[in-house]
């Protein structure tokens, strides 16, 4: 089961981690863009304009990224309870979770030598 709780905790910090970079990247995005509309004042020359434009044509990607990725957090929490479930009620034991390779190898039927897949290659 160390193989499971493994992976459980490498999903939650991976959620974790999408979690703190898209709040980074819509702050951070909104602060360059009200910080480029103040320099308007300042800064008028062709690339103010022309930095303009790059924030224009980046946004409807950023905001469509930020969009889908709330489903992937939402996905990703509901994987991490359901496995969570899983290994607390000893639901998994049944489902081949957190036996050694060898062991699932054997679950796919027949033989318990897997798909004979070794044998051919070994040719």
């Amino acid at each position: 089961m160390a193989g499971v709780v493994n992976d459980i905790e490498a999903l939650a910090e991976f959620r974790a981690h999408l979690m703190r970079f898209n709040h980074d990247l819509a702050e951070n995005f909104a602060t360059i863009q009200a910080h480029w509309r103040e320099l308007g004042e300042i800064w008028r020359d062709d690339m103010y304009r022309l930095f303009g434009e790059a924030l224009e044509e980046v946004t409807p990607g950023i905001t469509t990224y930020l969009s889908a990725t709330e489903g992937h957090e939402a996905h990703l929490a509901a994987l991490i309870e359901r496995l969570s479930g899983y290994l607390e009620t000893g639901a998994g034991a049944g489902l081949g979770v957190g036996r050694p390779p060898e062991a699932r190898r054997g679950m796919a039927g027949g033989t318990g030598r897997g798909t004979g897949r070794r044998d051919r290659d070994s040719r």
